[in-house]
């Protein structure tokens, strides 16, 4: 994608990005993460003025409306490359192997696995330090949000 060289040099990565062309309009949403701190409106202005003339160029005639946000405290994910996207983020997984809610601080993530820090299996009211899960397994997983974590800042 053409936007991901730029956006990198500003310390951002594109977590998605959508377009939806209605008659003479055309919407773009775009979704982004900062890489060494939590994303601001600061860097969502940013990729908006970075963006949207070379939006507005592509297009010519049409009508352009960009929408520039992060991801959300509870982002669904969508596929296994916002695992990477996300390390050092609290994550929340549905473990089809434990039939259980399992939380944890991302740590690493390959192409088979994500490894988790600081785990919590819901179900089984238990606590460890580490635990790696497999893609395979997870059924479903978004953002775990916690005011308590350390990652956040408080």
């Amino acid at each position: 994608m053409e936007y991901e060289p730029l956006l990198n040099a500003m310390g951002i990565a594109l977590v998605e990005i959508n377009r939806v062309d209605r008659g003479n309009s055309v919407i773009v949403t775009m979704v982004i993460v900062a890489k060494e701190t939590e994303v601001s409106i600061d860097h969502c202005a940013k990729v908006y003025r970075l963006a949207y003339p070379r939006m507005e160029l592509q297009l010519g005639e049409r009508d352009l409306q960009l929408e520039v946000s992060t991801p959300g405290l509870q982002r669904t994910f969508k596929d296994v490359y916002e695992f990477s996207l996300f390390t050092g983020k609290r994550a929340r997984v549905y473990d089809t192997s434990k039939e259980a809610w399992v939380s944890g601080i991302i740590t690493q993530a390959d192409e088979k696995t994500v490894q988790l820090a600081q785990v919590y299996i819901e179900d089984e009211k238990e606590m460890i330090d580490t635990m790696s899960v497999e893609f395979s397994v997870i059924q479903k997983a978004k953002l775990d949000y916690r005011w308590e974590d350390d990652s956040h800042g408080n």
